[in-house]
């Protein structure tokens, strides 16, 4: 007799006996740990590759921008910036775009844990980016972050309200018009009254920290509305 055939035939006749217990036994064992900084960079793995593509490229071409044109590269990147608020905002509120919050909300880490880690992945990643742009402007350190951070605060804050209200496809329309309205904002501000001109720097920081406290509190809305959901 083969030993393949053999050995087929004896799990035949002596087939392992069901264990005792066993689901309660893999039920009471403790989920393995998992620090802020693992479950962070998992989180960020989960983000799709074209949301990260889109994000660098916009930076990409911020950055030719103020490299080729320095007196220029300032107000043009600050209408760019908008376009990564947005990615970060859209990624970051998947799960309620998809439908998947029943089953994120079963999952081992919560919805709002998965929110906070995506949301806060993407935002590390681009505040990193817009740092790398801050030296690169012909305005100063101090001005030019000030220029791109104010309109990438305020899309976020536009479009985290739009995606708590609406749903499906209609949030995800709602943050592009937002998107595009805050870039074509900054490119208005430009021609039509020299925002950017030294003597009109003045009124961004009140701006720049009235975005930031608002962004802020939206973002702690859209948190805690994953609290209100409840898994049926």
């Amino acid at each position: 007799m083969r030993k393949s055939t053999l050995k087929k035939s004896l799990i035949r006749a002596f087939p392992d006996p069901e264990p005792a217990a066993r689901r309660a036994f893999v039920r009471s064992l403790p989920p393995a740990p998992a620090s802020h900084i693992r479950f962070l960079l998992g989180q960020a793995g989960y983000i799709r590759k074209s949301a990260w593509a889109a994000s660098l490229a916009v930076f990409a071409l911020a950055l030719a921008l103020g490299r080729l044109a320095p007196q220029a590269g300032v107000w043009a990147a600050a209408a760019l910036t908008p376009f990564a608020a947005m990615t970060a905002v859209t990624e970051g509120a998947r799960s309620a775009l998809y439908g998947m919050q029943e089953l994120e909300l079963a999952a081992r880490f919560g919805l709002k844990s998965v929110a906070m880690a995506r949301l806060g992945a993407m935002g590390l990643a681009h505040l990193i980016l817009l740092a790398i742009l801050a030296p690169l402007g012909s305005a100063g350190l101090v001005r030019t972050g000030v220029y791109l951070l104010t309109p990438y605060l305020l899309t976020a804050l536009l479009g985290m309200a739009a995606l708590r209200r609406l749903r499906g496809r209609e949030a995800v329309y709602a943050a592009a018009a937002v998107a595009v309205l805050v870039a074509g904002s900054a490119l208005l501000l430009h021609v039509g009254l020299d925002a950017y001109a030294p003597a009109r720097f003045r009124w961004w920081p009140p701006v720049l920290l009235l975005a930031a406290g608002l962004t802020g509190r939206e973002y702690w809305k859209t948190i805690k509305r994953t609290e209100e959901l409840s898994w049926n």
